[in-house]
């Protein structure tokens, strides 16, 4: 199974950059999976677990959903927490998958609670002129469309995400721990 590289990317500086098993595309977008105590790189080179996203994970199993068209990335994280980083359209550069963060963070826990952290941290890189105006309106919308699917369940958050980490955590892939000559930022 062919191996890529992820990378979220910070205003003004910064990113981190993990590896993935590609899944393939479809309709929603395209799949990645990350297997339990892969390991996740952040710019100075510091690594960590994840399998989600960021420093301190819990090195869980994830798959991640880079859609087609839509201003977002989402994580099904095996403890049933779905998050999303709102960000730029996820493209594929070179090598990586990279996504710029737009702030705002959507997310359904596993009790079925939904909400969007960040609104503060969005306003405060929108006055700082780290998001423009058409981003920030793009990213309002994104979280708020989210949520909605969120709550009445449409997929591919509804059974779709979790149907497809189910089949990947089945296929026993190793950890991820090697980014080859993948730079730091």
């Amino acid at each position: 199974m062919n191996v890529v590289y992820l990378r979220k990317r910070k205003r003004p500086e910064g990113s981190g950059l993990w590896s993935a098993y590609l899944l393939g595309a479809d309709a929603f977008g395209t799949w990645f999976y990350t297997p339990a105590r892969s390991l996740f790189r952040g710019d100075n080179g510091e690594y960590c677990e994840t399998a989600q996203l960021g420093p301190g994970g819990p090195g869980e199993h994830c798959v991640q959903l880079a859609p087609h068209d839509g201003w977002w990335f989402a994580y099904f994280r095996h403890s049933g927490l779905l998050h999303v980083d709102v960000s730029t359209t996820p493209a594929l550069a070179g090598a990586e998958w990279t996504f710029e963060d737009l702030e705002l963070d959507p997310f359904r826990r596993a009790d079925g609670a939904i909400g969007t952290e960040d609104w503060d941290e969005l306003a405060t890189a929108h006055a700082a002129g780290l998001v423009s105006d058409v981003e920030r309106d793009a990213a309002e919308r994104a979280a708020r469309s989210l949520e909605r699917d969120f709550a009445g369940g449409a997929e591919p958050f509804g059974t779709v995400g979790w149907d497809k980490l189910a089949a990947a955590v089945a296929l026993g892939l190793p950890p991820l721990t090697d980014f080859g000559d993948r730079p730091l930022s």
